[in-house]
């Protein structure tokens, strides 16, 4: 659990990073970068949250 507490926090972090370069430079790369991230994101953390259930449910 302390590991995805760690890549939760560098995820967010690297999604607010993203979107203040997008607003410093205009650059719309960086937009795409920070979604892209958000979207990676939500995916593992659904993916890594259907495992434990699972694993709940293996146990019972």
């Amino acid at each position: 659990m302390l590991l995805m507490r760690l890549l939760l926090g560098l995820g967010l972090v690297s999604i607010i990073v993203g979107l203040g370069v997008y607003f410093i430079t205009g650059d719309r790369r960086w937009l795409l970068f920070a979604w892209q991230l958000f979207k990676f994101g939500l995916v593992l953390g659904l993916v890594v949250a259907a495992v434990f259930m699972a694993g709940r449910f293996i146990l019972l």
